[in-house]
């Protein structure tokens, strides 16, 4: 019977100490500034879900018609955009994962370059490739970086940028894009 009663004594001591930490105060956790940048672009592609029209103007002087659908997809955890330029279709995906921006963009190239995004205080967010794509600027034909200008989404204007490197040159394009439908 003692051992029983110091047995309960210690269970009660430990439950009571656990109630007791579960009514502290939680400590603030500090997010990387990074993580923090890539979570409010991955925010704002999420608030471009819908459909957006523009031209496409090319550094090499072509223009073409352009549009971009988003859809949030996933429970809110990924973004497909369908784009279509002059007719052809292609796609990009936006997914956090492990505190990054991940983005795979499916090229009409034949290529699937990956990026990180962040946002910038200006409101733009900035595109870079990933550590792992298998392609090399100069060697192979694929998109090389891109950047969207969300500071005036909420007027629904876009401002995306890119540049491909295509038979070892660099080709930049912009188009303004102007939100047509909403999701």
């Amino acid at each position: 019977m003692k051992n029983f009663l110091l047995l309960f004594l210690a269970a009660t001591t430990t439950i009571l100490a656990g109630c007791q930490m579960a009514d502290s105060t939680p400590q603030e956790v500090d997010v990387p500034v990074e993580t923090a940048s890539a979570e409010a672009a991955f925010d704002a592609i999420k608030s471009l879900e819908g459909t957006w029209e523009g031209t496409l103007v090319f550094s090499d002087g072509r223009e073409m018609p352009t549009s971009n659908d988003f859809k949030v997809v996933s429970g809110g955890n990924t973004v497909v955009e369908t784009l279509v330029e002059d007719g052809v279709e292609m796609a990009t995906t936006y997914t956090m994962e492990g505190g990054s921006l991940l983005t795979k963009h499916y090229c009409v190239l034949g290529t699937e370059p990956t990026f990180e995004g962040t946002l910038t205080d200006g409101g733009t967010i900035e595109f870079t490739p990933t550590a792992g794509t298998p392609y090399t600027v100069g060697e192979d034909d694929f998109v090389t970086g891109m950047t969207f200008d969300v500071s005036e989404a909420a007027s629904q204007t876009l401002r995306r940028t890119g540049i491909i490197s295509v038979d070892g040159q660099d080709v930049t394009n912009e188009a303004v894009l102007t939100k047509v439908t909403e999701e």
